[in-house]
């Protein structure tokens, strides 16, 4: 037969709590009735663990302390008196022989009464803290992402909106005030429990911590972020590990040969030719709207408005060797044809644009006369491919950071360029941008005609409204 846990309660969300009655006689110091705590969990037996350890704490504070306890109490002009007087807190028995000791024993009593009240008040206190914010869980994820919407991509906004919400379905919709670290830790468990990787573990941690980096400077609660710190130690994102590809592995990917017969539509051809010279992330390019393609003081730019994080919106030249590969003509004559879209023939999808073309570059990249075939090197290698060497080729660390969409006010260390606004000008980032250079490739034997995409999208697009009319 199970012993029943002392004070332990449950909400409807099936969250549990210590609830304490406080005794009469403490409750116009203490100001409340009764007091709550959260235990962050609900597992039952985790809660009754950790219930067992606050209700020892409690016996301790509401167990009548000693008179040894309060010995300060008879250091006054009084003290001669004591031996005089009997007192007897903890059998409640108190004794005096003249009216003289009988005050001053009275005066003992008030002092030990008030002591005491304040004594327990503060290990009360202690134990059960009173955290609340007075904004939900829910409330609190709601204002959090009707500003996030405005900034993430599509397919990222999606993912941090899971996340988030499938840590407040672990907790409940508790009081924002009332998630400490061991709440974050649980969560974190639960994931490993599920077998997820580190790395993935690391990336819903990360996600946390941008939602209460926003509870906290928004002022919703006072707090330290109880994600903070809690990454697994030693593990990166799978993101930050992929490879850059090798000089002679460029040569094999846009080896015209296989590169123009596999590559037939728009996004499979231009995408990684963009990737390759403007560092872009997949989704920033598969996106792109025509319009997006702009032109000041005669340079031609990519104005990339929204991405994955907040530092993406930014403008990018369009490199030479993409001018001269037609890659403006193209831009022209899709706006020419009435398209919107600079890849008219993708839809967004949950995973945004880029869904397709990425999933058709991997089996590319597996094909045995291309044979790159390995896990960290994808797409978005053409980006760590890009920082690499513009690092090398000696670009400004400001230039460098401010074209791939990087805070341009991180330092990385005390011996970084130093970063001034005045140079980050579009002319800068166009000397910059042309360093990238791949000698390993004929882009001449790459050209294709400006209008060799217009039948492939229009077919493409009418293929698609026929199955959505069918449907």
């Amino acid at each position: 037969m199970s012993i029943k846990t002392p004070r332990l309660t449950r909400d409807r969300c099936g969250v549990y709590y210590i609830r304490l009655v406080v005794p009469k006689a403490l409750r116009a110091d203490i100001g409340k009735s009764e007091l709550r705590r959260s235990l962050r969990t609900k597992d039952c037996s985790i809660a009754k663990q950790r219930a067992l350890t606050l209700n020892l704490a409690l016996e301790a504070a509401l167990t009548n302390p000693k008179i040894s306890d309060f010995e300060h109490l008879f250091k006054s002009p009084e003290v001669t008196t004591r031996k005089a007087m009997t007192i007897d807190f903890e059998r409640g028995f108190f004794h005096a022989d003249t009216p003289e000791e009988g005050q001053t024993l009275q005066s003992i009593i008030a002092s030990y009464a008030s002591n005491r009240a304040s004594a327990v008040k503060d290990q009360i206190s202690e134990i059960m803290p009173v955290t609340k914010c007075g904004t939900s869980l829910e409330t609190a994820k709601f204002r959090y992402f009707m500003e996030r919407i405005k900034t993430l991509k599509k397919s990222t906004y999606n993912k941090q909106l899971g996340v988030v919400g499938a840590f407040a379905k672990m907790t409940g919709n508790i009081d924002v005030g009332m998630i400490t670290t061991l709440t974050v830790a649980d969560y974190k468990i639960r994931l490993l429990e599920d077998n997820r990787s580190a790395s993935t573990v690391n990336d819903h941690l990360s996600i946390l911590r941008g939602f209460f980096d926003f509870c906290i400077n928004n002022k919703i609660v006072r707090m330290e972020n109880p994600a903070a710190g809690m990454n697994i130690v030693g593990s990166s994102n799978q993101m930050e590990s992929y490879e850059t590809f090798s000089e002679e592995e460029v040569g094999r990917i846009f080896n015209p040969e296989h590169y123009l017969k596999q590559l037939k539509l728009p996004d499979f051809y231009w995408c990684p030719l963009i990737a390759m010279f403007t560092g872009a992330r997949a989704e920033e390019i598969a996106s792109l709207d025509i319009s997006q393609i702009k032109e000041e003081r005669g340079i031609a730019y990519i104005d990339i408005l929204r991405g994955k994080t907040d530092n993406a919106k930014r403008k990018v030249p369009v490199h030479d060797q993409l001018i001269a590969l037609g890659f403006l003509d193209y831009v022209k004559v899709m706006k020419e044809a009435g398209y919107v879209k600079l890849f008219p023939h993708l839809r967004d999808g949950k995973n945004g644009y880029r869904k397709n073309m990425c999933r058709n570059f991997g089996k590319y990249l597996d094909k045995k006369e291309v044979n790159v075939v390995s896990e960290l090197k994808v797409f978005h290698s053409f980006r760590h491919t890009v920082v690499t060497a513009l690092t090398n080729a000696g670009v400004n660390d400001g230039l460098k950071r401010v074209m791939v969409g990087h805070d341009v006010d991180t330092r990385m260390s005390s011996h970084d360029v130093y970063i001034h606004e005045s140079e980050l000008t579009i002319e800068n980032m166009q000397r910059a941008i042309n360093k990238l250079t791949y000698k390993s490739v004929n882009f001449d034997a790459l050209r294709l005609p400006a209008t060799a995409f217009l039948e492939p999208v229009a077919r493409r697009l009418k293929s698609k409204f026929s199955k959505r009319k069918a449907e």
